[in-house]
């Protein structure tokens, strides 16, 4: 499956019908822009806090964080312009809701908290979240999946945004734009990464 296609059913499971371009021009102009990123859907205050979510579930390491991608940006347009209101007013609702979680159990705002904080209830979140449904090629298996939460969404998108960057894909997953030959039988040390079996 090639990154175009990992977008598309990405999305389909998420239960968008997007198109592709439109969402690989939006990836491409978020890594461009990471630095210089305005919201053109969320307020200033709900930006922060997306991009302090989305920095919770990947930050940075040995490689960048999702900030540095641009995945908030991406995640901010793609709301804006591919997405239903009622779905726009449920993101809205989910950052306003962990906002308020974090009030409750912290007395500050989910950007203002330290990570161990943050991850604490990105974890709880995670735990009263349904499981997500089986689905093959975006379709789902069950008859009536339960709806996916807010942050299963926000996960979702911000993973895939996050490992089909252009950055992440060439410096640090194994870039083979051109498959040599198949070598079934070689010694597993030899490996550096799992895309080389």
């Amino acid at each position: 499956m090639n990154r175009r296609e990992y977008i598309t059913q990405t999305t389909k499971y998420l239960g968008y019908t997007l198109v592709t371009g439109t969402v690989l021009e939006l990836l491409a102009s978020c890594e461009n822009n990471a630095q210089n990123w305005k919201p053109v859907f969320f307020t200033q205050e709900e930006a922060i806090t997306l991009s302090a979510i989305t920095d919770t579930i990947c930050p940075k390491t040995s490689s960048p964080g999702a900030n540095e991608l641009g995945v908030p940006s991406f995640i901010d347009q793609l709301v804006k312009k591919l997405l239903k209101q009622e779905d726009q007013a449920f993101f809205k609702k989910g950052i306003q809701e962990i906002n308020e979680t974090a009030q409750q159990e912290f007395k500050k705002q989910f950007s203002e908290l330290p990570i161990n904080q943050k991850e604490s209830i990105l974890i709880d979140l995670d735990k009263k979240s349904a499981p997500t449904a089986m689905t093959m090629w975006g379709k789902p298996m069950e008859e009536h999946p339960s709806p996916l939460s807010f942050y299963r969404k926000i996960k979702s998108l911000t993973l895939m945004a996050f490992f089909t960057s252009e950055k992440i894909g060439k410096e640090f997953l194994t870039y083979d734009p051109i498959p040599g030959e198949f070598k079934g039988c070689i010694p597993y040390t030899q490996q550096t990464n799992w895309t080389e079996i």
